[in-house]
């Protein structure tokens, strides 16, 4: 296995390009720029073909699949090796990899960043014989830690078939048998913002689907340990859990993104009792096909103050940052040019600053550390925790990657099912934690 480190998303982006011949469309420029790269890649994807044809696993897993279902990507990825595909083979490749067999119709958008990963790694067994090797970028940053021995098994299957692997990472990105750096204490501690979470059992609901294929209706319901009916957390609160335990899910549900078809979820903060606001884990796709500056530019089209109110959090958390690795030139890459905002990084900061910007009672950051090297992800949530605090806006993080804010965060919440539907939310006292290698919590 051959393992490559880069200081940002854009040079491990880089290399996937060159190593494969596959474009990727920029995200952070404007339709434009997309819509010129797709261009590119499509004129010229015939000859730029590799010597050896190879799997793709890309930063984002969700780019790697191109069918609507689970049972789609597996057939046709194992089409290329036989004539006939056997559903039962389909069934396999899923339970193989820790995925229920549920999931073979459920459509693809729906399901978590874990399992999407998960499905890439079933879809590049499915093709090991028809290819020369797998190229991954940061194959296991979207994974509980319980769940890293699919990632073990897949590289067994090519190295005993003598096929590449080919690793892109990160700086300081968490990876298989290698030592963790200990995350550099914070100079000072991170402000404290005193929330509640009430919750009546919320029940969110899956309609079931007819048309293209049958998928079963499904159904989640939240509830707190000891059948309590509030809890009260210290900002910032990490809330951790296993792959496809509806950790995203209840993030939506707290930014009003989902409505509950029953019982309701409310939140009493120094802001007051509204919804919270939401960064996703694919924090790109939120700018909607609009550069960073555009996005933020049209957000506030009607609200000019508050616009104005954005741009200097932005200036407030992009200074912070520069100033602290400005002699640490290699990892400053990811901040880019200070005249032109075109990074992931930068977009990051931009949606951070235009959140923070409505003062909202809570901000929830979804794997914030996603495209980020270790030590600029642990720097950038540090510093949006001190811009919110003084703001009296909780800070959420959810996180598989817990020892990445060692220090820093103030209480702790851990997610599990219960039965079939049902998760339970439990809080961690503070005096009796530790971090373990599976769920990133014990007591």
């Amino acid at each position: 296995m051959n393992i490559h480190r880069f200081h940002s998303f854009e040079n491990q982006v880089a290399f996937f390009t060159a190593r494969t011949g596959v474009h990727l469309p920029r995200m952070t420029f404007g339709k434009g720029a997309f819509f010129k790269d797709l261009g590119k890649w499509s004129s010229t994807y015939s000859s730029q073909a590799q010597d050896v044809e190879c799997v793709h696993i890309l930063p984002d897993p969700v780019q790697g699949l191109s069918f609507p279902r689970a049972v789609d990507v597996l057939s046709s990825a194992l089409s290329l090796s036989c004539g006939i595909v056997d559903t039962d083979e389909i069934y396999a490749l899923l339970e193989y990899f820790g995925l229920p067999g549920s999931k073979a119709t459920q459509p693809v958008i729906s399901l978590s960043g874990g399992e999407l990963l998960l499905l890439n790694f079933a879809k590049a067994k499915a093709m090991l014989t028809a290819v020369g090797g797998v190229v991954a970028c940061s194959p296991i940053h979207w994974l509980n830690e319980n769940s890293y021995i699919y990632w073990e098994k897949l590289v067994d299957a090519y190295h005993a078939r003598q096929r590449f692997v080919d690793v892109a990472l990160l700086t300081g990105e968490p990876f298989i048998d290698e030592e963790r750096a200990k995350p550099e204490a914070a100079i000072e501690p991170v402000p404290a913002v005193e929330w509640q979470l009430v919750l009546n059992h919320p029940i969110v609901e899956f309609a079931e689907i007819r048309f293209p294929s049958y998928h079963p209706a499904s159904r989640i319901e939240y509830g707190l340990a000891d059948d309590r009916s509030s809890i009260e957390f210290q900002s910032p609160m990490l809330m951790t859990g296993d792959n496809g335990v509806g950790k995203s899910i209840f993030g939506k549900i707290l930014s009003g993104i989902l409505k509950p078809a029953s019982g309701d979820m409310a939140i009493s903060a120094p802001n007051g009792t509204g919804h919270a606001r939401l960064i996703f884990q694919d924090a790109i796709d939120q700018l909607f096909g609009k550069s960073i500056d555009g996005h933020l530019a049209w957000v506030f089209r009607f609200d000019r103050e508050k616009g104005k109110a954005a741009q200097q959090i932005y200036t407030e958390i992009d200074t912070k940052m520069r100033d602290y690795f400005k002699d640490r030139p290699k990892e400053a890459e990811a901040l880019g040019p200070q005249a032109e905002h075109c990074t992931l990084l930068q977009a990051k900061i931009s949606l951070i600053a235009e959140r923070l910007a409505t003062r909202p009672t809570v901000l929830v950051l979804d794997e914030p550390g996603w495209g980020l090297s270790g030590p600029i992800a642990r720097k950038l949530v540090e510093t949006v925790c001190r811009v919110a605090g003084g703001l009296q806006v909780a800070i959420v993080l959810i996180s598989h990657h817990a020892r990445w804010w060692t220090g820093m965060v103030r209480s702790r919440c851990h997610l599990e099912k219960q039965g079939h539907d049902h998760v339970i939310i439990r809080k961690i006292p503070e005096p009796c934690m530790k971090f373990d290698d599976t769920s990133g919590i014990s007591e």
